[in-house]
């Protein structure tokens, strides 16, 4: 459950994810802001949980083996933690918005970067590791988790401004890129071993 949850967290990224609620929403008031961050929240939420519940579903109606989708998809976050370590984040989720160009009113950025492919990914493996057959309890706590810690996080850099640097965002980037490339290295190990 734990190797789950971190997992998830490391790949949503909430620090960074911060970072861009910021660059997003600065015209906003505080409470704006906040109803802003419920709705990102919310919809990382949705998305996550969904794909806990159909991916594996989705999996066997195009008769993809569980054995095949670990191998791919630990290879699939392996690479995302490799970028991160690299101070870059192009796998399978949106770029952060620069901060010296002009923010869009839209909120999809944010979400696109949380709740992409590569952390959609990373919650159908863990579905798959952890509960193939039955009920995805595990992908979905680590989902809540996940998107939970964000909505914290983003109601935490609204009181703290736009004092969270860019050194700060490299450095946590990296540490959980190392998180990210062990945890795919992981699941490529176990598809194998089941595999063959």
């Amino acid at each position: 459950m734990v190797q789950a949850i971190v997992t998830v967290l490391a790949v949503i990224n909430p620090i960074v994810c911060g970072s861009i609620f910021l660059t997003l929403t600065p015209n906003l008031a505080p409470a704006q802001r906040r109803l802003a961050a419920i709705k990102v929240a919310l919809s990382i939420l949705i998305i996550l949980v969904a794909s806990a519940l159909i991916g594996l579903k989705v999996l066997s109606i195009f008769s993809i083996s569980l054995d095949a989708f670990r191998i791919v998809g630990g290879m699939i976050i392996a690479y995302m933690g490799f970028d991160m370590l690299r101070g870059r984040q192009t796998v399978g989720q949106a770029s952060p918005v620069d901060e010296d160009t002009v923010a869009p009113s839209s909120l999809a950025p944010l979400i696109m970067f949380a709740a992409g492919p590569g952390t959609i990914t990373a919650v159908v493996t863990l579905a798959a590791v952890h509960t193939p057959e039955g009920f995805p309890a595990t992908a979905i706590v680590a989902a809540v988790v996940g998107a939970g810690i964000t909505f914290a996080t983003l109601l935490l850099v609204i009181g703290v401004g736009s004092r969270l640097g860019r050194n700060t965002q490299s450095v946590v980037t990296r540490f959980m890129g190392l998180i990210v490339a062990s945890m795919g290295m992981q699941f490529v190990l176990t598809g194998l071993k089941t595999f063959f």
